[in-house]
């Protein structure tokens, strides 16, 4: 109320200066017109006209945020066309073909609802680029989701014996089941070697790995989850297919410079 206020009193200010300055009005004084314009503030119709303004200067404001966000955001991401991030698929798991043009890198947090949407908007490109379009999984677990660590080392020890995307679907798939008894029962039912699913989900190995992911992504500024990288384009939040196919023809149209 008092940021809303003040803002009544600038635009009451500044009527008040033009009309003063006005040489048509230069015989009224400016006790005078401070007391009448005082008793127009106080009226339903000034009252009216004051909340009118304001509104047309909000929106004006608002409409000119808007404006200055997109034009951000649209010379970022052209930067980014012509300064694409380098990111090493490195261990991470990979599907698709090993000659597609474009790479997707996926940073995920396999306890995340946003990343879930991520995960069916991948399957959704896979579909739509099936020989175009390769995508990598790396781990960003976040630290508020307890259970996105222990999750992100099972699905790397199920990618030890060659499982990880059918142990990664399990996981997104199960969510509200996450834990110790969910991991060992998906081994079991992917026919996993048990003891070795639970050494190598125990190991520093492990450890290691997500930590280096999450560290790759913090460094090429991923601060939530999901975000991706599309051929070093960075798309930072679950958006929808459309927005990934946007950028993908575009770099399917230019030849996919920069393809991994």
């Amino acid at each position: 109320m008092k940021r809303m206020f003040n803002k009544v009193l600038s635009v009451s200010v500044l009527a008040a200066g033009v009309f003063l300055n006005n040489s048509a009005y230069a015989e009224i004084s400016e006790k005078d017109f401070s007391a009448s314009f005082e008793r127009y503030l106080q009226s339903d119709a000034g009252v009216a006209k004051i909340g009118a303004a304001l509104e047309r200067y909000f929106q004006k404001k608002q409409q000119e945020a808007m404006k200055e966000q997109e034009d951000q955001a649209q010379a970022e991401v052209e930067n980014q066309f012509k300064n694409p991030v380098k990111i090493d698929i490195g261990k991470s798991p990979v599907k698709g073909p090993a000659s597609a043009k474009i790479t997707i890198i996926e940073f995920s947090d396999f306890q995340c609802p946003y990343c879930k949407r991520g995960r069916d908007t991948m399957d959704e490109v896979a579909k739509a680029y099936p020989k175009d379009v390769k995508i990598a999984f790396k781990h960003y677990p976040l630290p508020f989701h307890k259970e996105a660590e222990p999750a992100a080392k099972a699905a790397w020890a199920a990618q030890q014996q060659g499982k990880f995307w059918e142990f990664h679907d399990a996981l997104f798939n199960n969510q509200d089941k996450l834990g110790q008894d969910f991991y060992l029962a998906t081994a079991k039912e992917l026919k996993l070697d048990e003891a070795k699913f639970k050494a190598d989900m125990a190991s520093e190995a492990a450890t290691k790995q997500v930590r280096e992911d999450a560290d790759i992504g913090s460094k090429n500024g991923i601060q939530g989850t999901p975000g991706f990288f599309v051929n070093g384009v960075a798309v930072k939040g679950a958006y929808p297919v459309s927005h990934f196919k946007t950028i993908i023809d575009r770099w399917l149209n230019q030849g996919a410079a920069g393809a991994k």
